[in-house]
């Protein structure tokens, strides 16, 4: 497997744990980060799940924080 490869391997890894992630968090976890999103729609959280599966890592890191 040359670096390439791996490269996308890595970023599918990445990219599947983020989809993971932003279920959860997205269902369960945008209410405590962001006490304005409690009364936030389904188009808003559809919205923000782009986002929520780029940056994963920070967002994980602020849902434990609270």
């Amino acid at each position: 497997m040359n670096w390439a490869e791996m490269l996308v391997v890595a970023l599918a890894v990445y990219a599947m744990a983020g989809v993971v992630f932003a279920v959860a968090f997205l269902w369960r976890g945008v209410e405590r980060v962001d006490a304005g999103a409690h009364e936030a729609g389904l188009g808003v959280r559809l919205l923000l799940a782009p986002g929520c599966v780029a940056l994963w890592p920070v967002l994980a890191a602020k849902w434990g924080r609270r």
